[in-house]
């Protein structure tokens, strides 16, 4: 099913797109919410009449991205996370963590921009990008530290194999 966008959608386009979707997604999700609107012939030259207030509607918001792109760039954000023994974190940090940990340094974005290459599982900084619009994308440094002393797996000491009884020994004892 083809939908016209009639917001942004991080996952599938931006403002006046014309994208195929599951018709479930659109009927349940999408139309419902006003995020689009079916792509029939009467709503594709609704939009197309409506191009020109489209267009300055889309080069605001790359405006107001380039604005947060600014701000963001070359920014560091430091997230504390349980770690073990060489640098390695039990679990990984999410992109809902980067999320909220944004959120108390004042810059509110939606987590599903938040773009994780790969599962960030060690201490130390990491190169995270943020697509804030379909032509702006930031880069920012998440810093993980440790959040406490570093906890080092102890081995227990290992105990001497119990001694193993002769059968016949006990029968000969009776």
């Amino acid at each position: 099913m083809e939908v016209i966008l009639m917001e942004n959608y991080p996952s599938l386009g931006f403002i006046g797109d014309i994208v195929k979707v599951k018709p479930g997604f659109a009927r349940n999700l999408l139309v419902p919410k006003g995020i689009a609107v079916v792509a029939n012939k009467g709503n594709v030259d609704f939009i197309n009449h409506r191009q020109k207030a489209l267009e300055i509607k889309k080069a605001e918001a790359q405006k107001e991205a380039q604005a947060f792109k600014a701000k963001l760039d070359g920014f560091t954000l430091t997230i504390e996370h349980a770690a073990g023994e060489n640098d390695k974190l039990f679990g990984s940090v999410t992109t809902q963590q980067i999320h909220e940990a944004l959120k108390e340094n004042g810059f509110d974005i939606d987590r599903k921009l938040i773009r994780v290459e790969a599962p960030i599982k060690t201490l130390g900084e990491h190169e995270i990008a943020i697509k804030l619009h379909h032509d702006v994308a930031a880069t920012m440094i998440v810093k993980v530290e440790a959040d406490g002393p570093v906890a080092v797996k102890k081995e227990a000491p290992k105990a001497a194999p119990a001694p193993v009884q002769d059968e016949k020994a006990e029968e000969s004892a009776e």
